[in-house]
């Protein structure tokens, strides 16, 4: 071979091997993709980004339906947190807020949204099932919250002339901005509206108040905002002076005087908010709910909580009469104490059963439960009770 063709050879064997090593570095200037996965960053809803890397530095495009750079895919890792409407401050991308943890929290933007798990007892936030108790309530619900609600009497005249005393009860974080469920309960034979809210019950753990209970389902958002509105039996004993007064005085003023579902407290208004109103008692304001309020206010309220005795096992045809039918009943919880005396025992199942089977509109176990407490004709039972109640109706 001669000396000029082994030469040309050996120039393009050079030439070869000096492009593949340019080829190499060229590769290793470039950035590889950016990992979101990797980093432990979580995913807004959209396509996956591009694998083709970032060349060149530049001011990112997001999309703000996806959170993903339209010009090189990278990912916004919404490290600037979210605005009031759940939007990203960086790419504007707006969190569903579809997916939440065990607690309701939100593992994109961090909102703590209040659990909601309606009459199954499945929360439809976070898919957690009810922490619902059949025995004594955890000692936490008689302890002091972080955050105590306010609690005090609230007095009023009716148009008729007369006074009324109610308890009240607030979340320790209400405000007029927002519209809070109107729980009001009767208490039986002798007894106080203040026992709602934050007079001492003497149980055989000690003194307990119902307001420790409200104040610590508030701390863990067990349900939707609520506010409790306590009534003394005396005045209600004899129908149908009771409901009257319910109607006419008692939902108006509260209507009037705190941020409600029911606005200005006009019939009409507590008509549409009915869904947001609960009524109920224990003992024997919960006779008087099945007896009274169930078949002569059922257009005013459809959540009704019976505690420890039901004497109108007959209330399901006022139920279904002709002024009542086209109303529906949203949710109907019934407790009693499984060592309390048997008459209250058999007379609570035989108006629970009797309702369900009978009125095509109420369910057992879908919009209508009965829980049996272990426990007698006493505050551990209605602790408990209420605390089921408030979950399952809001």
């Amino acid at each position: 071979m001669s000396r000029k063709k082994r030469t040309s050879i050996e120039l393009s064997l050079v030439l070869v091997v000096c492009c593949v090593l340019c080829a190499i570095y060229a590769a290793s200037a470039i950035s590889p993709a950016y990992s979101p996965a990797a980093a432990g960053t979580p995913q807004p809803a959209g396509p996956t980004p591009s694998a083709a890397a970032e060349a060149t530095p530049h001011l990112h495009d997001y999309d703000p339906e996806t959170g993903l750079c339209r010009e090189c895919g990278f990912v916004c890792e919404h490290a600037a947190g979210f605005d009031a409407e759940h939007r990203c401050l960086d790419c504007r991308w707006r969190c569903t807020g579809e997916s939440h943890d065990e607690n309701a929290v939100c593992p994109v933007c961090g909102e703590e949204l209040n659990h909601h798990f309606g009459m199954d007892g499945i929360c439809d936030v976070c898919g957690l099932e009810a922490p619902l108790y059949t025995e004594e309530l955890p000692d936490r619900y008689f302890e002091s919250a972080e955050h105590e609600g306010r609690h005090f009497y609230d007095t009023f005249t009716a148009p008729d002339g007369q006074e009324h005393t109610i308890a009240v009860w607030l979340p320790w974080n209400y405000s007029e901005e927002v519209k809070y469920n109107v729980v009001v309960l009767i208490h039986g034979n002798m007894g106080e509206c203040g026992d709602w809210t934050d007079v001492d019950e003497m149980t055989h753990r000690g003194e307990i108040q119902f307001r420790r209970v409200y104040d610590r389902m508030v701390e863990e958002r067990l349900c939707d905002p609520f506010m409790i509105v306590g009534i003394s039996f005396a005045g209600f004993e004899h129908p149908p002076t009771g409901e009257a007064i319910l109607r006419e005085a008692i939902l108006p003023h509260v209507a009037q005087s705190y941020s409600t579902y029911m606005r200005s407290g006009s019939v009409e208004d507590m008509r549409a908010a009915r869904e947001h109103i609960a009524i109920g008692g224990l003992s024997r304001g919960s006779m008087f709910t099945y007896s009274a309020v169930m078949p002569r206010c059922l257009d005013l309220a459809a959540n009704f909580c019976c505690f420890s005795n039901g004497d109108n096992p007959l209330v399901y045809k006022d139920l279904n009469s002709e002024e009542n039918i086209g109303y529906g009943i949203k949710s109907y919880v019934a407790t009693l104490g499984l060592m309390d005396e048997e008459y209250a025992i058999i007379s609570q199942r035989t108006s629970y059963r009797y309702i369900c089977q009978n009125v095509e509109r109420v369910t057992d176990g879908e919009n209508a439960r009965l829980f049996e407490i272990a426990a007698g004709h006493n505050f551990i039972t209605w602790t408990a009770s209420l605390y089921d109640a408030l979950l399952l109706m809001f």
